[in-house]
């Protein structure tokens, strides 16, 4: 997406921020925080105009998911994606997920939201060991965060 488009005042005392091949995460770790977490915005590749095209239905939840399975297939339990809601505002398009990787200690659970613009894209992550966590701080991000079309 375009620069300014996304906007932050997201940073509660203790958290790092980190950026690096375009994205840009607040990270907190232990002892700070209970559990490691991490928050993370960063480019999308997109073609076309996928803003419209989710609009008008023809890039689905249904579609995505269908994707997400092979996936989910393929990974053999080691990952899960999957499409929880389309997402229509004024000012972009996009899809909520969540989802989990497995490591040695256990899953990293992730929220997220692909946000689309035209023929941009950008994703914001949220990701904890617990589910209710990296729900709570993507909600909280979002709160404190503003997206607009820049012309």
């Amino acid at each position: 997406m375009k620069p300014g488009s996304i906007q932050t005042n997201y940073a509660p005392s203790g958290w790092t921020k980190k950026s690096s091949n375009g994205f840009t995460g607040y990270v907190c770790e232990v002892p700070k925080c209970k559990s490691d977490r991490l928050i993370a915005q960063g480019p999308l590749k997109v073609t076309g105009d996928a803003e419209q095209a989710i609009k008008d239905g023809v890039l689905s939840r249904e579609l995505f998911n269908a994707v997400a399975n092979v996936y989910n297939i393929a990974a053999k339990d080691q990952a899960k994606l999957n499409i929880t809601r389309r997402v229509v505002k004024k000012n972009y398009a996009g899809f909520d997920f969540s989802g989990y990787l497995r490591d040695r200690k256990g899953r990293i659970w992730m929220t997220g939201r692909f946000i689309i613009q035209d023929n941009r894209g950008s994703v914001l992550v949220s990701a904890a060991r617990s589910r209710s966590v990296a729900n709570t701080y993507f909600k909280r991000y979002l709160n404190r965060t503003t997206i607009r079309r820049v012309p």
